[in-house]
């Protein structure tokens, strides 16, 4: 509600209190400007402006006596908070949930370190000592060092 439209929001405050409370609500502003009164219940409530939900609070649940307008915003203030329902998580989509998973599987397969980062030197050395010529100077020399069996050069 836009505050140009507030003053129309105290008047309808002040008709509910003025049927509720009768003549000692209206009272307890003899010899007061009701113009004035009602500004102050404005500036005091403006705050409510934008939620007048608490000021509905507020009338429903009035005091035997008359409120001021300091004891009224202390009611309106009491207002709880509405409650919101929880919309039920979305369903994931199997087949993205599949691909990720694969995506996971892979990378984990990627970082996991070997059990023997020299197999490779053992199988070599060993195809060599079976008579394998197919295997390159330079490759039988890197697996002979990289099992300690050669020095570098």
């Amino acid at each position: 509600m836009a505050v140009e439209s507030f003053p129309e929001v105290i008047d309808a405050i002040f008709a509910k209190l003025a049927v509720r409370y009768g003549a000692l609500w209206l009272r307890q502003w003899d010899g007061i400007d009701m113009n004035l009164v009602k500004s102050d219940w404005g500036s005091e409530l403006v705050g409510f402006g934008e939620n007048l939900e608490p000021l509905r609070y507020a009338l429903r649940h009035l005091p035997e006596r008359a409120p001021n307008v300091i004891q009224f915003r202390a009611i309106a203030n009491q207002c709880p908070l509405p409650e919101f329902k929880q919309l039920p998580a979305p369903a994931a989509d199997p087949a993205v949930v599949a691909e990720q998973l694969a995506k996971q599987t892979e990378i984990r397969k990627a970082i996991t370190p070997r059990e023997d980062s020299k197999e490779w030197a053992r199988r070599l050395v060993a195809r060599l000592n079976n008579g394998d010529n197919s295997i390159s100077r330079y490759a039988a020399m890197s697996a002979r060092m990289a099992l300690g069996m050669e020095a570098k050069p």
